[in-house]
């Protein structure tokens, strides 16, 4: 059990260390778009926009044929705001983002070494971890291009992140998550 918490607390460090790496690299903000005017367009969210949430413009008001016009005539957008506004490299949030990795490993370890029976040597394991995180990635990321108006090339970015991430998470738990010796050894 100390081996299996031990091997998710590492992978969720690794993951936590790619993660500063990729999100502070130029590739993410290669498909960012930036308005012409941040501080204008806050002041107009601001003014439309009544408290911290998740908006779709157009709103899913009765009116649907309102909703038709203005959804066909555009801009769609799905906005997620937080008017209070939060210091821009907070603390808090690299330690949500740690206990959330430390989740996933978790989560991942625990898949699998249920798996453990059917899966050969390292790679194996690897690969099992890998599939898990490409899974999820293909199912989360280009399907919310699929249901949302989020553009492809944020969502390749999501899975390029993603795959390299389950791929470093399979490593660190594949070195953790053994088959049982002794059970290996009788069979």
């Amino acid at each position: 059990m100390k081996r299996y918490v031990l091997g998710s607390l590492l992978a969720a460090a690794a993951m936590f260390v790619w993660g500063a790496v990729f999100w502070m690299s130029p590739i993410p903000m290669s498909v960012m778009k930036t308005s012409s005017d941040d501080a204008a367009l806050g002041q107009a969210l601001n003014s439309y926009i009544p408290e911290t949430g998740t908006y779709f413009v157009p709103g899913m008001s009765e009116d649907h044929a309102a909703m038709e016009r203005l959804h066909e005539a555009g801009p769609v957008a799905m906005i997620h705001i937080e008017r209070e506004g939060s210091p821009a490299m907070d603390p808090k949030v690299f330690i949500k983002g740690y206990i959330h990795l430390v989740g996933v490993a978790l989560l991942s370890g625990w898949l699998l070494s249920l798996a453990l029976p059917s899966l050969g040597g390292y790679a194996s394991r690897v690969g099992f971890v890998l599939l898990l995180g490409v899974t999820a990635s293909f199912a989360y990321d280009l399907g919310s291009t699929v249901w949302w108006p989020i553009q492809t090339g944020w969502a390749l970015v999501g899975v390029l992140y993603n795959v390299v991430n389950w791929t470093i998470a399979g490593l660190v738990l594949a070195a953790f998550f053994k088959p049982d010796s002794s059970a290996s050894a009788t069979t």
